[in-house]
């Protein structure tokens, strides 16, 4: 294992020497680099972005790196629309770095994932949408993901009695999409204390 591995193994870099390393440990080397995308990113538009360097498998710890590294130059760009760095870097770093940015709050669990965003939003995403099928993570149609406006999934837990059913979730005007997204993200943060049940065949949680 050469130095410059073992550099790399302790955290991402901002610099490595990529001749020192073997082919085999080349092989498993990564780059988040600010390029933007043709026809869409403007000409000149990377912002003086400073790359960082990681092994597979590290991608949190590289976006982390990445919004340390970066953060004033990453503070002018709008997430709210496609931009430069989601059009550079993998859906899993850019979520990543949303997150440590503070636009975005990933609570990961088995079978759901729990976004917060920070205008107050929040989606819950089957974890299987959520990780292989990527561009159908925000629809509101179909299954697999739901949006919850106005206080989030703590304000809807509240304003809810003790039994919480599909139709309950339905009737509600802040919540578009697959209601039994929320009713997982219920069931597994540790935030909820409720029990999962049915009634009349619908999908539930009793409150505890």
């Amino acid at each position: 294992m050469t130095a410059c591995f073992e550099q790399l193994e302790a955290e991402p870099q901002t610099e490595i020497d990529i001749g020192q390393l073997t082919p085999d440990e080349r092989m498993v080397l990564r780059q988040i680099q600010i390029n933007g995308t043709v026809g869409v990113t403007p000409s000149g538009a990377d912002g003086g972005f400073t790359g960082i360097y990681y092994l597979v498998g590290d991608e949190q710890a590289a976006a982390k790196r990445f919004v340390t590294e970066n953060r004033e130059v990453l503070d002018q760009v709008d997430f709210s629309r496609r931009n430069l760095i989601s059009t550079s870097v993998d859906r899993d770093i850019y979520d990543w770095i949303l997150h440590f940015l503070g636009e975005r709050e990933l609570e990961k669990h088995e079978t759901v994932v729990i976004e917060r965003r920070s205008d107050g939003t929040v989606w819950c995403i089957g974890r299987r949408t959520y990780e292989e099928t990527p561009m159908r993570r925000y629809s509101e149609s179909g299954t697999g993901s739901v949006r919850i406006d106005d206080g989030g999934l703590a304000g809807l837990y509240a304003s809810c009695s003790e039994l919480i059913t599909e139709s309950t979730l339905q009737s509600e005007s802040v919540v578009a999409g697959d209601v039994r997204e929320i009713l997982d993200a219920f069931r597994h943060s540790s935030e909820f204390v409720c029990e999962p049940t049915t009634v009349d065949g619908e999908l539930a949680v009793r409150k505890r």
